[in-house]
């Protein structure tokens, strides 16, 4: 199986929008936190390892007889269709078909979650530092240090884009 090109783990994190990506498949470890491992593991994208986020399912010929459902995040099938001369990901043949698959994304999108931005934080280690920069220049960055979301998937752009407290408001505070 080829595999599509990925950044390194350093790079990841040093990318913001590695989980505010509404495109691409969703963080499993972000998942994990709200809900339970056997209600994902039925929603693994083949080509990324995480959550399948806008789900297609493979319909090609020469898996009609597997097994399973081969899921793929949309943008992840999209890039790899194009980094691999429209190889399918699962046996490299041509001619790779796919379908929607309007249920589990459905299900994906009613998915409960937290905050992307506060995991983020949490997972870096850096509540601790905003809340004692805070402290230390009173509230003058006017930040708020959490971010108390949680909800459902398909609501959580609304979240991030007018209510999130974890809004930076004086861009020349870098984190």
């Amino acid at each position: 199986m080829m595999f599509l090109k990925v950044e390194n783990e350093q790079n990841k994190l040093e990318n913001k929008n590695e989980t505010l990506s509404l495109s691409g498949c969703f963080n499993k470890e972000w998942l994990s936190l709200t809900n339970k491992p056997q209600k994902l593991s039925m929603l693994i994208c083949c080509v990324c390892n995480q959550i399948v986020n806008n789900a297609m399912e493979l319909h090609c010929d020469e898996h009609e007889n597997a097994e399973h459902v081969y899921l793929v995040g949309g943008e992840c099938l999209e890039k790899y269709l194009e980094q691999n001369n429209g190889k399918c990901p699962i046996e490299q043949h041509s001619n790779c078909r796919s379908l929607q698959n309007k249920i589990v994304r459905k299900f994906v999108s009613e998915l409960l979650v937290i905050c992307p931005r506060q995991f983020e934080l949490k997972k870096r280690g850096l509540n601790e530092e905003i809340k004692s920069e805070e402290k230390k220049h009173g509230n003058e960055l006017d930040l708020k240090s959490d971010c108390d979301y949680e909800g459902k998937i398909k609501e959580l752009k609304d979240d991030l884009d007018k209510s999130c407290n974890l809004i930076f408001k004086q861009t020349n505070y870098s984190i």
